[in-house]
């Protein structure tokens, strides 16, 4: 028998499941907002690398300042997005549709979801408890 997963972890997996498609959107609009910084503020055309140090107001600083501040943020979605998706790709058709259910589509109760995959209560349960531990595995987080 598996090992209970704790609450709070289970509700960080839920969460961050529940959250999948943002990041995605987030992830996409924080690539296209990086390359417009760089083509508008000409970070492509500086060949050192420098910035200015000695100015007070440097508005080339401040986008770059913009952009690392961000990064790490990016990073951690990047991260969550991947585990999430190699999960998905190693769910059977019924788990991975479960998933997309519960978490993706916000239009479904677990009654809604019980019924749609005609499966009983008891095997909604143990599958989304299983499916779960797999997202918390991949994510390290047991």
């Amino acid at each position: 028998m598996e090992e209970r997963i704790e609450k709070h972890i289970h509700q960080y997996v839920e969460a961050e499941l529940r959250n999948y498609r943002t990041y995605k959107k987030l992830i996409g609009e924080y690539d296209k907002e990086l390359l417009y910084r760089g083509a508008k503020s000409g970070l492509g055309k500086d060949p050192t690398g420098r910035f200015s140090q000695n100015r007070i107001s440097d508005p080339t600083y401040d986008e770059v300042a913009g952009v690392i501040a961000n990064e790490q943020r990016v990073r951690r979605m990047k991260d969550v997005v991947m585990c999430i998706e190699d999960v998905l790709e190693e769910l059977s058709e019924e788990e991975a549709r479960l998933v997309e259910m519960k978490y993706f589509k916000s239009c479904y109760t677990d009654f809604g979801i019980i019924g749609e995959l005609h499966i009983g209560q008891t095997k909604y349960y143990g599958d989304k408890k299983r499916i779960i531990r797999k997202f918390a595995l991949r994510m390290r987080l047991i």
